[in-house]
């Protein structure tokens, strides 16, 4: 899978965030991962409708969805077996609202760290988690 070309939903509702992904994933070399972004819960249904997704990469407060617990369930009713990955800057919040068996990585944790390999990891994240085909955060 390392050379196969993903498509990943990225559900996130402040675009700074997003392109701060996008941009740390195209920083780390790679190239062959194509964001589509919804920037809310209803657009991100309409999407997982639509189209195929090797992942969903969910932010878990959105504009029409700030319980984090219904934000995961609906988005895992909608995805069918597409891999979740969570990536939230509420993760310190709302980790207690969580399933106990998800890990909890703040995203503003990740990208506040001056090492030069936030991308890389990022990059590989995303690649894992479609591998692992589970809900992760990070």
């Amino acid at each position: 899978m390392a050379n196969r070309a993903l498509k990943v939903l990225h559900v996130e509702d402040d675009f700074a965030d997003a392109m701060l992904v996008q941009h740390a994933v195209c920083e780390a070399g790679d190239l062959d991962i194509a964001f589509e972004v919804a920037r809310t819960l209803r657009d991100a249904k309409r999407l997982l409708g639509r189209n195929d997704y090797d992942l969903v990469l969910l932010d878990l407060r959105l504009p029409d969805s700030i319980h984090p617990r219904d934000t995961l369930e609906t988005t895992q009713s909608h995805a069918g077996d597409t891999p979740i990955l969570i990536l939230s800057g509420s993760m310190s919040v709302d980790a207690a609202r969580l399933p106990d068996d998800i890990s909890r990585l703040d995203k503003n944790e990740s990208f506040r760290k001056s090492c030069g390999d936030v991308p890389v990891h990022l990059a590989h994240r995303i690649r894992e988690a479609v591998d692992g085909a589970d809900i992760q955060t990070i």
